[in-house]
């Protein structure tokens, strides 16, 4: 079967175009024409729709249905230029953002005051950062060079939710069951009140666990889990149900209400602290408010991003569907 770009070649020289002229009649470069002839890159829909037109030729003869697949699939997701490079600055805030992180982490380790600005840094906090700031630099790339194809941004987002679900979710959940089993070990201590809670009411225990192990698992677990599924399911592996789309939503939507909820509690933090007149206090109020600034651009910026490429990943499936679909 003849490929598209012999296709396009042959209907060009058909209507006795060169490659130049086609592209000064769709308004891209004569290379990008050299390279959709070649088989190296395929035109948007868009663009399709208007080949056809210039060229007097259907989309049928153009394309067959498995290419029309690798339209959507082979092609970035963003090909918008504009918006193409919104999606590279956001990507180059999420991975300033974890710099910015690591840099204050670094440097407080550096000059030994760590120990007065909040105690030490875990270490799979510190790991976590590292692989976010690798894999995010890696989309600056991708994007930068108009290569950021579904199973790019699903490999970036599926190491994304997969480090944040083990080295934040799940290590943080595993290092607190000592404390917990300290908590109920004082739960019948009658030398009054420990943890914040009455000491003779064992209940009062079991709910501050519940309510503790709680928000662990919808702030992070149920999120991270459901982002790496439908990461794997939907961008790698070309899924096209509905039910990836409202999994990866939803996912995006708890990390933006945990985020404002952060920020909020890290803002009257600070407050305190400021109205607080110690100098050590004061210190720790700014060291905390980089860090939920940080936390908040980076949560807020990377659920717009994930929510933005998926909803126009589905479009173009659907679009693509409908025009392979078409009698």
């Amino acid at each position: 079967m003849v490929g598209f770009g012999e296709q396009l070649r042959s209907a060009r020289e058909s209507n006795g175009l060169t490659q130049k002229a086609l592209a000064e009649q769709l308004y891209v470069t004569r290379q990008t024409v050299s390279r959709w002839e070649c088989s190296e890159r395929y035109p948007d829909i868009i663009t399709l729709k208007k080949i056809s037109e210039i060229l007097s030729v259907s989309l049928d003869d153009l394309l067959s249905g498995k290419e029309m697949t690798n339209v959507v699939e082979k092609n970035p997701v963003v090909e918008n230029k504009t918006i193409n490079a919104i999606t590279s600055v956001l990507y180059a805030l999420i991975a300033m953002s974890v710099f910015m992180k690591i840099a204050l982490d670094m440097g407080l380790l550096y000059i030994h005051a760590n120990e007065r600005f909040g105690g030490y840094f875990p270490l799979s906090v510190e790991l976590e950062r590292i692989i976010l700031l690798i894999v995010f630099s890696y989309g600056i790339y991708s994007a930068v060079k108009d290569t950021l194809t579904p199973k790019r941004i699903g490999i970036i987002l599926l190491i994304f939710f997969g480090a944040h679900l083990l080295l934040d979710g799940g290590i943080r959940l595993y290092s607190r069951i000592p404390y917990y089993s300290q908590m109920l070990n004082h739960a019948m201590d009658p030398g009054g009140e420990k943890y914040g809670v009455v000491s003779n009411n064992p209940g009062s225990y079991y709910i501050v666990i519940i309510r503790n192990v709680f928000k662990i698992v919808w702030t992070t677990i149920i999120p991270c889990a459901l982002g790496a599924i439908a990461s794997l399911g939907f961008f790698i592996r070309d899924g096209k149900r509905k039910l990836w789309v409202n999994m990866l939503t939803i996912a995006s939507g708890l990390i933006i209400l945990d985020t404002v909820l952060r920020f909020i509690k890290g803002f009257r933090m600070e407050k305190f602290y400021t109205i607080n007149n110690s100098i050590a206090t004061y210190d720790h109020a700014i060291v905390n408010t980089n860090d939920f600034v940080a936390d908040f651009l980076l949560g807020i910026a990377l659920s717009v991003l994930i929510i933005y490429q998926t909803f126009t990943l589905y479009r173009k499936r659907r679009t693509a569907m409908d025009l392979v679909n078409e009698p």
